[in-house]
């Protein structure tokens, strides 16, 4: 049986080829991609010590300065605007340190500027260029230029003279140096001490910040990250692709062998007889795909490190638990596979040793092909239906303006009516409140505290509490917005949004019940609900900064809307020390047809400013929400696009699959090409029924590939909406991506097929 089966390879070198083609991309790409970010991982001390090499470079040790020198150090946004834009990502942050005395700081590794002058009564800073640059990329300002730093209770504005060695520093270690004049002016800001030390017997290679966090650990590049997150999807979408070609393989050698299998039965061979023949041939491409995958995988790995020694300065390192994984995947793929092409294997009758009729079958590579394209649909919907829940809602208000860190009075309100383009502007009143009947724990969905608060109050569930002078017309799940202004207005309700509905099912003519106050003063409020709205707040809130203000957590459950009288009475500040720090702008349609979103918010933002004085002493920051909107999608779109990669490179691997399809075809198809041929038939037509043959198999690959690929979408975000206590779960299905794609895909088909039916044209004469 074995001698059977090799000759029949030899026979259909291509369908071999191609069965054990799949198998190798597949233990070769994750042997490659686990072992990758192996050797990114193991990187991490050597590229720590490397990057920690320039402040030892300022004698930082023991001898010098006893046990531990400690830096003071400051926890501030940057209010960086590249290009005149605000930021409409998460807010830039920095570590600002006050620059160490001594003659011998002064040869700090500098690659521009100078280092700070300590005597200067002039704010002075040198910083790191990844402090300044939005994701490690983007122009950094010019030496003299000033950068606006923003703390919790003030701003500092300072003049850069100099920029340190390039370099990647971890979280909360020091990456702006401020000398006495900057540093007193964030000195109330102060959050702690920065320490350093040299390990014994020389050299650094431990820094850490806190002591209780190894620096190490935060050289994990963001590659190794996003590695981590698509190793499941690498992995599935490696054992499907595996599986889908050599089924493929195993139900095209079924039909090219139906002969000699019929003739087996004929002579008395059994069923057992033909499950052997079949598992041989499913074990012989398995064993060969694999040996030649991790093979190759390791080669490249090695190559790859050894072209880029600047970020491997370790070498290499084999995850050998994903070889192993490998390894043991690749006889259960071919298991598998066997099962799928023993029904039509064993249907095989003995009358078949005489039939001259040829079969074509085209369904296998379609299904094949369905799995790869299928792939790519569901990640696009399930990237899609979820970026669909944090894209703002049209109905929000133009813009969200921020007037931080210290506010203006609320009367200074009076001072930007009429301003140019604006057709209505409010104080928008945010206050955080704690759900109540809550234990003092953080809930299961909720991440501990990164600064330990032992109460677990910033764990806890809250909801953000939102009053301005109107309620702006969102869409109404429950209630109407007539109904519900009147309500807020006259009754002291509220409207909460559909996400805190969902989580707490609440509806409207129920009560939301909050706590107040702290300590013996904490009591529970309870707020009649008028309506329920379906509105996307997560972007706008964090853009707009309106969470985490006053020690509150950064995470909310969801926006409440209310009236002032009603916030200024759940308010435990007293009334003074309550100032204005977010606005609600609406623009006129003219003006902003005129200026589009951009220039506009720039003007308006100017004209704020003005008005309150261009104050020191805060940021007036405009966020507008069509440019929150574009950034949004911009991002979701990229992160998307890099999963769907995954699916997609794996489908250029599925088309291999029409090398062994289109050579078991034009064998089957022998004769009627044959005769094609003797009645004048040039080889460019027998090519291109071939061609016809393989664009029909991926267009029927496609039509499965879209319907089944859509559910496995959905039925994901739907699970990992599930992560998100509440938050509503939408459909969206992306038809321009999904149809650039069927086209991507329809090309590698091709790319395929048109050399190889070519081949086949000339070879079958």
């Amino acid at each position: 049986m074995l001698k059977l089966v090799i000759k029949g390879v030899m026979r259909a070198k291509a369908r071999f080829v191609c069965a054990a083609a799949g198998v190798a991309a597949a233990a070769g790409a994750v042997s490659f991609v686990f072992s990758l970010a192996s050797t990114n991982a193991a990187q991490a001390p050597a590229l720590a010590e490397r990057a920690a090499a320039p402040w030892a470079a300022w004698q930082f040790d023991a001898k010098a300065h006893g046990a531990d020198l400690e830096l003071s150090a400051v926890a501030v946004t940057i209010d960086l605007r590249p290009g005149g834009r605000v930021l409409q990502g998460p807010p830039a942050r920095a570590v600002v340190a006050k620059a160490p005395d001594g003659s011998s700081y002064s040869a700090a590794p500098l690659v521009e500027g100078r280092w700070v002058d300590g005597a200067s009564q002039e704010p002075e800073v040198v910083c790191c260029k990844n402090a300044l640059r939005r994701f490690g990329r983007g122009k950094c300002p010019e030496i003299g230029e000033s950068v606006k730093f923003v703390g919790r209770k003030g701003t500092m504005t300072a003049r850069i003279v100099g920029y340190l060695a390039e370099c990647k520093l971890p979280r909360g270690f020091p990456d702006v140096f401020a000398n006495d004049a900057a540093f007193g002016r964030l000195a109330a800001e102060r959050h702690g001490t920065v320490s350093f030390w040299r390990s014994e017997p020389a050299g650094v290679e431990d820094v850490l910040t806190p002591r209780s966090e190894s620096v190490a650990a935060a050289f994990k590049s963001d590659e190794t990250r996003r590695m981590d997150y698509a190793r499941p999807l690498m992995l599935i979408a490696a054992i499907l692709t595996a599986l889908a070609l050599l089924v493929n393989s195993l139900l095209l050698s079924v039909e090219a062998n139906r002969r000699q299998i019929a003739i087996l039965r004929t002579i008395g061979a059994g069923r057992l007889s033909v499950v052997v023949f079949v598992a041989e041939e499913a074990a012989l491409s398995a064993l060969a795909g694999l040996l030649f995958g991790v093979v190759a995988s390791i080669a490249a790995l090695k190559l790859y490190v050894i072209l880029d020694k600047v970020a491997f300065p370790v070498g290499m390192f084999l995850d050998f638990r994903a070889i192993a994984v490998a390894a043991l995947a690749a006889p259960v793929v071919a298991i598998v596979a066997v099962l799928f092409a023993l029904r039509p294997a064993l249907s095989v009758r003995p009358l078949d040793a005489i039939s001259v009729r040829p079969r074509r079958r085209r369904h296998s590579m379609a299904i094949a092909f369905a799995f790869g394209f299928g792939a790519f649909v569901a990640v696009e919907v399930w990237g899609a239906s979820l970026m669909r829940g944090f894209i703002p809602s049209l109905e929000w208000p133009d813009a969200i303006v921020s007037l931080l860190p210290s506010g203006a009075s609320s009367f200074d309100v009076e001072k930007l009516r009429g301003l140019e383009g604006v057709e209505r502007i409010s104080e928008l009143y945010p206050l955080q409140l704690d759900f109540a009947g809550q234990k003092d724990e953080p809930p299961r969905d909720r991440a501990p505290s990164r600064r330990g608060d032992p109460s677990g109050r910033r764990g806890r569930a809250n909801a953000l509490f939102l009053a301005a002078e109107w309620l702006p017309k969102f869409k109404f799940v429950e209630g109407s917005h007539a109904q519900c202004a009147e309500a807020i207005a006259k009754k002291g309700a509220c409207v909460i949004s559909l996400m805190i509905s969902n989580a707490r099912n609440l509806h409207a003519g129920d009560e939301l019940a909050v706590e107040t106050g702290r300590g013996p003063q904490k009591e529970v409020v309870k707020i009649p609900i008028a309506g329920v709205v379906d509105v996307n707040w997560h972007m706008v809130t964090s853009r707009g900064l309106l969470r985490g203000l006053n020690g509150t957590s950064p995470m909310t459950d969801g926006p409440v809307f209310v009236s002032f009288d009603t916030i200024e009475g759940l308010d435990p500040r007293p009334s003074p020390s309550v100032r204005m720090t977010h606005l609600w702008v609406e623009y006129k349609g003219r003006f902003l047809a005129e200026h589009g979103a951009f220039k506009a918010g720039r003007i308006v933002e100017g004209e704020i400013a003005a008005a309150l004085g261009n104050p020191e002493d805060l940021t007036v920051r405009l966020h507008a929400r069509d440019e929150i909107a574009d950034g949004t999608l911009a991002h979701g779109t990229d992160v998307i696009g890099q999963a769907a990669r995954v699916p997609f490179v794996f489908l250029a691997i599925l088309a291999i699959g029409f090398v062994a399809m289109l050579s078991a075809e034009a064998d089957a198809r022998r004769r009627e090409f044959a005769v094609l041929r003797a009645i004048g038939a040039t080889r460019g037509q027998i090519a291109g029924r071939l061609c016809a043959s393989a664009l029909k198999t991926a267009l029927l690959g496609i039509a499965l590939a879209i319907p089944l690929g859509a559910a496995a979408g959905w039925y994901f975000s739907a699970g990992t909406a599930r992560m998100w206590s509440g938050m509503p779960h939408y459909f969206v299905f992306p038809w321009g991506i999904v149809a650039e794609g069927a086209v991507g895909a329809l090309i590698f088909a091709l790319l395929v097929a048109v050399p190889v039916a070519a081949h086949l044209a000339r070879s079958r004469r």
